[in-house]
């Protein structure tokens, strides 16, 4: 065996070797596998990568955003210089928010067509109806996060697109007033309103969707797989339709019954 042979195959042992170690003391990589393999239909197979998808779209939200955390002033005075040093000076500045903004546009397009699926393939019935309440409230908590973060920029079109989407939130009846006043800190947008739409962005929606994520997507979905799926889908209609045949034969045999009573 040649030089390079042996140290590839050293290097394979001591891999094998760690990820034995990994999983005898974790039990992590058989979790994961748990995880990944789902049964899938045979047609339509991609619509049950919606939700998977979506989980992929907001892990990149989280890094990139972790990334440009290190660049962005949350100012007045400094949070559009802080946006245009990330576009045009900083390395990879202008790929790592092109990413993040792009991504957060499709991930919106994604919960939707995830939500269109599981609406269609009626996995909001039990017993799985806790996760299609999560997983509405993960709806909200992302059209928050991307309404905070429209602002972040302090150009003229987040500045007013901002003001008038609080200005509409107003009008929402006993709740309306102070929310607004809350959340511009104060009658007019300022550097209260940055400051404050900066730590919903940032910190405390995060802080909501992940471990909803986390329920919603991983230990809910491990508990009661994903409903839809092609044989369990046509199991259900098959027994409705082999019900429906009973119901209809006894009907017929119950008249049969009682037409020669009525010729008699």
């Amino acid at each position: 065996m040649s030089a390079m042979g042996k140290i590839g195959s050293r290097t394979a042992e001591a891999g094998r070797s760690v990820v034995g170690w990994v999983e005898d003391r974790t039990g992590v990589l058989s979790w994961l596998a748990r995880f990944l393999n789902h049964p899938a239909p045979k047609r339509g197979a991609w619509m049950y990568a919606l939700g998977t998808t979506a989980l992929f779209l907001m892990t990149l939200q989280f890094l990139t955003g972790i990334l440009l955390l290190f660049y962005y002033a949350p100012t007045t005075d400094h949070a559009w210089n802080s946006i245009y040093y990330i576009m045009n000076e900083a390395y990879f500045g202008q790929l790592i928010r092109g990413i993040h903004y792009w991504s957060a546009n499709v991930l919106l397009a994604i919960i939707g067509l995830h939500m269109v699926q599981v609406f269609l393939s009626g996995a909001y019935k039990a017993p799985r109806e806790v996760n299609w309440m999560l997983g509405v409230t993960l709806l909200l908590l992302t059209l928050g996060i991307a309404f905070t973060g429209y602002v972040l920029r302090w150009d003229q079109d987040g500045f007013w697109a901002t003001v008038v989407g609080v200005k509409i939130g107003s009008y929402s009846p006993f709740v309306g007033s102070p929310v607004t006043h809350f959340l511009l800190g104060g009658d007019v947008a300022g550097p209260a309103t940055l400051s404050r739409f900066f730590a919903l962005h940032v910190w405390v929606l995060p802080a909501l969707i992940v471990p909803l994520v986390l329920l919603h997507g991983v230990v809910l979905v491990l508990k009661h797989r994903v409903f839809g799926s092609e044989m369990e889908y046509r199991d259900r209609i098959a027994r409705l339709r082999e019900r429906r045949r009973l119901q209809e034969y006894g009907r017929y045999e119950d008249d049969k019954e009682r037409s020669p009573d009525r010729h008699e």
